[in-house]
């Protein structure tokens, strides 16, 4: 999943880089944009000198909107695909553990994270919290 913002720069570098790949059909799929907020007003924020400025990427929990909006998750779907690995482009690190794997299949949930305490250094984003009345878990983040 893309960003809007750099979209643009990531098709260049795969066209420059990996032309084949590049040619390949669904490479990319664009998450949503959402309006900026004025601080002060919490209405829509304009920027007249460029209305590109007016809207930001929702963020990481935009990943099922978009692939429901997009079509992409029917086509997976309909090409058997049945499980889906997913991780932050800043987690360079991240592999596909088959014993969990194994694991969310063998329980048949509908959805599994992996997670780890935050750290002094974790201050950019949201956090996963539950939520009393019901305990479920929510991301919660703040403008």
């Amino acid at each position: 999943m893309n960003s809007f913002s750099t979209s643009d720069d990531t098709l260049a570098f795969f066209n420059e880089k990996y032309p084949t790949l590049a040619a390949e059909d669904g490479l990319e799929m664009l998450q949503n944009k959402v309006p900026k907020i004025d601080a002060t007003t919490f209405e829509p924020a304009t920027c007249e000198s460029c209305p590109d400025n007016e809207w930001c990427p929702p963020g990481h929990g935009d990943l099922y909107a978009a692939l429901v909006g997009s079509g992409r998750l029917d086509a997976l779907l309909d090409s058997g695909f049945k499980y889906m690995f997913v991780s932050n482009s800043d987690n360079l690190g991240a592999t596909l553990d088959l014993k969990l794997l194994t694991h969310f299949a063998q329980l048949d949930a509908p959805f599994m994270m992996e997670c780890c305490e935050r750290t002094e250094n974790d201050k950019k984003g949201g956090h996963l919290a539950v939520r009393n009345d019901d305990e479920q878990l929510i991301l919660r983040e703040s403008a």
